[in-house]
């Protein structure tokens, strides 16, 4: 029964500070809009930039490559984009992940390690 009591009294602390965490919340949205995860392709000819809301910013493509490609080697381009897209969103995740969790902790919120798993 004071289980019970205990859980209620955080759920009312908690309902009161909910405009803080809304607002810390929206702070967290903003900062993870605005950092840059830079991800590669395993030749380091294309880059990918993607921010913190796995958002693609810009893909920069080595003028070798994209000119390899109007010759006949459109696979090898495709697959350097495709590695560099791919190594940014691993790059986004893991720093929202990070910033998410330590934003969730100053609240005093616990999250399991697998819920920000899937980001």
């Amino acid at each position: 029964m004071f289980d019970k009591l205990k859980a209620a009294a955080g759920l009312a602390g908690m309902l009161k500070d909910l405009p803080r965490m809304q607002e810390r919340l929206l702070q967290v949205k903003d900062e993870l809009g605005r950092i840059q995860c830079v991800g590669h392709s395993s030749c380091r000819r294309v880059r990918a930039v993607m921010n913190g809301r796995i958002e693609l910013v810009s893909v920069d493509i080595d003028p070798a490559i994209a000119n390899a490609a109007t010759n006949g080697a459109r696979a090898e381009l495709q697959t350097a984009v495709t590695e560099a897209i791919n190594d940014a969103i691993r790059h986004a995740r893991r720093e929202a992940a990070t910033r998410i969790s330590h934003t969730a902790a100053e609240m005093g919120i616990p999250l399991p390690p697998q819920l920000l798993a899937h980001l």
